[in-house]
């Protein structure tokens, strides 16, 4: 569903592949429902994620957080340019990831000094906790298998992240 509606928005050179995907599969026929009411014709057929679909690409972007590990694990390679679509493209989230970062480091150091304060490492702790809350909510909900009204729901998800992506592509172009 996402490279159908990135293709109506965008020039850029689009390719889909799943973790999980059979070659040569349809799109299920709540996705060609759903594209349909949204006036866009698709005719996909999926292909598994590969070396050579990885090579091809600039950035590799992900639905949910699960894929985007699995990827990483599989062809870690090309770990650098695998992201899922929302941390790619929203902003506070690559805030969140190097706060969370530097409170690790943070949190570290206290443990190893003897003479830290316990109530400043709990308050470290406790911004870990809401920090890894804001890195973990990077997920497009997969309507895999669910009925229409779920497909129809990623779709408006999937088209505001997507239209965030053609202005950040867009920006990149002028650089």
């Amino acid at each position: 569903m996402a490279e159908a509606i990135l293709r109506e928005k965008t020039n850029h050179h689009v390719r889909s592949a799943g973790i999980f995907a059979s070659d040569g599969q349809p799109a299920s026929a709540q996705t060609l429902e759903v594209l349909e009411e949204n006036g866009i014709h698709h005719s996909h057929q999926s292909t598994p994620v590969d070396e050579t679909v990885l090579q091809w690409a600039d950035v590799v972007l992900t639905m949910t957080a699960n894929h985007r590990d699995l990827v990483k694990q599989q062809f870690s390679a090309y770990a650098d340019k695998v992201y899922t679509l929302v941390e790619y493209v929203d902003s506070s989230c690559q805030k969140a990831w190097d706060q969370l970062q530097k409170a690790y480091s943070q949190l570290e150091e206290k443990k190893l000094d003897p003479s830290a304060n316990q109530e400043a490492i709990q308050a470290l702790k406790e911004e870990i906790d809401e920090l890894e809350k804001k890195v973990s909510q990077v997920d497009i909900v997969d309507p895999f298998g669910s009925n229409v009204m779920i497909y129809q729901k990623t779709y408006q998800e999937l088209n505001k992240y997507l239209e965030l992506l053609v202005k950040k592509l867009d920006n990149k172009d002028r650089e």
